[in-house]
């Protein structure tokens, strides 16, 4: 019989005792074979890799298998064959306990039933049987000596009539695993704001792993020992994502992937899948494309010469192109297409924003950190001004706001202004984000002033500034006069902090827009600066 799956590094006469095992028939109403049961765990532990079968009915080892955590691959079945078909593995952690990954393929590939059994130094720690029904999946534990004293036939009988069984819903919600490389204070700073993105992307963290960056690796971004103990936490966890706080290069990402075993997003994917959910507008889903097209580009992978295919017409004929070649081009050509139409976008608004000079009203853009307030004190403007147009909402999420909203604003015993809300912006913004962007952020760099709104409560809020500065600077907007808004100061613990922050940044104004306190002194210190 064919061993599938990761074999490399291993032994031929290894692999011969393995195939000796699976040639071992289980008798009913067994649900494995104890002598095979008892070699597959000693192997498992000995190769630190999972060891899977397929095992019929009739007791017959139908497929086998061995990798690592969910890349252990076994072959499909026709569907007759599944529903009488249990797969057993193990999990050489010790962990004897269904990962939300086994459950996902026994539900999936409709199995009859999934047994996990952990083993550690050779030996049975436990097993967990999972059998499915209409609505859920029954989940046994059993100990070492339970499980040889099984009898799995009146198992199955009885699992739609027991009177107090365990279940467990298959959620599709996808679980988390957040990983970074920076020194212990930074990185837990970090991570929180990757757990803060993966809330407002719908995913839920499960655990997080942080290593020094002197120890990670150019090649698979964790150093080779957090690797190994990483793909356990996710194992034990059931994570089935999983999200690293910087940028992947193509290298690392396909590293990553094939030792773990699960989908692997770097923070510009889930930046990038934020801003998807959040595009209304036309000109928002243009951009938000563009920018996730850029980021695929360079990390489209292929199988190479397998996936050839021909073209058509003079000069096409031979090798042709590679479908990895034919994706990229197609890439290109949508890329192309779509800075195109935002040339024609840009072009708009900049007939917009001549139509708008002409009126001679001075225009005030909100910048900031994401999250910080700029959607807030909008409304709080229109409705302290009594300013006419829709109603705008400020939302407790990150990136609330994606699409440029002006509106017109008279001035209490002051000038009538125009008032911009733009994206906020936020640590390791990608780069490709900030060209897809221009269109929106344009609004930033026709302003007459803008207003930088901080969250003065945030236990970085110094550092966010700088990262909202250093954005300013790529922009070319560094020089123009800023008003600070010192926002949630009703959550600073420290008047210190306040002190400190209003001696770093320029013209501080402390405020709680939540208290909806009056913006009488923002609008004089923007009357002096226009």
């Amino acid at each position: 019989m064919d061993i599938l799956g990761d074999i490399s590094g291993i032994r031929k006469t290894q692999l011969k005792e393995l195939e000796e095992l699976a040639s071992l028939r289980t008798k009913r109403p067994e649900l494995i074979d104890y002598s095979l049961l008892e070699g597959i765990c000693n192997l498992s532990s000995l190769w630190n890799r999972e060891i899977a079968l397929y095992i019929n009915r009739s007791g017959v080892v139908t497929a086998i298998a061995v990798g690592k955590h969910a890349t252990v691959n076994l072959p499909s079945l026709p569907e007759r064959q599944r529903r009488r078909t249990r797969c057993i593995h193990t999990h050489p952690s010790g962990n004897f306990q269904l990962s939300t990954v086994d459950l996902s393929a026994l539900t999936s590939l409709g199995l009859e039933s999934i047994t996990s059994l952990g083993t550690r130094k050779g030996k049975l720690t436990g097993a967990e049987i999972g059998i499915p029904t209409s609505s859920h999946v029954e989940k046994f534990a059993l100990s070492s000596g339970e499980i040889k004293n099984l009898d799995y036939d009146d198992l199955l009988r009885e699992v739609p009539s027991l009177p107090q069984r365990e279940t467990t819903i298959v959620e599709d919600k996808e679980k988390a695993y957040l990983i970074a490389l920076e020194e212990e204070e930074l990185g837990k700073e970090y991570l929180a704001e990757l757990a803060e993105l993966s809330k407002t992307a719908g995913v839920v963290v499960v655990g997080q792993l942080l290593q020094s960056r002197t120890y990670g690796s150019p090649v698979s971004y964790l150093g080779k020992g957090k690797l190994q103990e990483l793909t356990q936490l996710i194992q034990n966890s059931g994570a089935n994502v999983l999200i690293c706080d910087d940028e992947l290069t193509p290298v690392q990402l396909k590293n990553l992937e094939n030792a773990t075993g699960t989908k692997v997003l770097d923070r510009t994917n889930l930046i990038l899948d934020i801003f998807a959910q959040r595009a209304k507008s036309r000109e928002g889903k243009l951009q938000v494309e563009l920018a996730q097209l850029k980021h695929l580009l360079p990390r489209l992978t292929g199988k190479g010469v397998s996936l050839s295919r021909l073209g058509g017409g003079v000069g096409t004929r031979g090798p042709g192109e590679t479908k990895l070649e034919v994706d990229r081009r197609r890439l290109r050509q949508r890329i192309n297409a779509l800075e195109s139409e935002l040339k024609e976008v840009r072009k708009n608004r900049q007939t917009q924003r001549r139509q708008r000079k002409r009126t001679g009203l001075p225009l005030i853009a909100l910048v900031g950190y994401t999250n910080a307030g700029k959607t807030t004190f909008m409304e709080r403007a229109m409705e302290q001004t009594q300013a006419k147009g829709e109603r705008i909402r400020g939302e407790d999420k990150l990136f609330a706001t994606l699409d440029p909203i002006v509106r017109g604003i008279q001035i209490p015993s002051g000038p009538r202004i125009l008032l911009s809300d733009t994206v906020g912006f936020i640590q390791k913004l990608p780069h490709q984000l900030l060209h897809a962007f221009l269109a929106t952020l344009e609004e930033v760099k026709n302003a007459d002033v803008l207003i930088h709104v901080l969250d003065a409560s945030h236990p970085r809020a110094l550092e966010q500034a700088e990262t909202v500065l250093g954005i300013l600077k790529e922009l070319d907007c560094e020089n123009k006069p800023q008003i600070t808004l010192l926002n949630k100061i009703d959550k600073v613990e420290h008047e210190g902090e306040l002190t400190r922050l209003a001696q770093e940044l320029s013209h501080p104004i402390q405020i709680s827009l939540l208290k909806n306190q009056s913006l009488a002194p923002v609008w004089k210190k923007i009357v002096e600066l226009i």
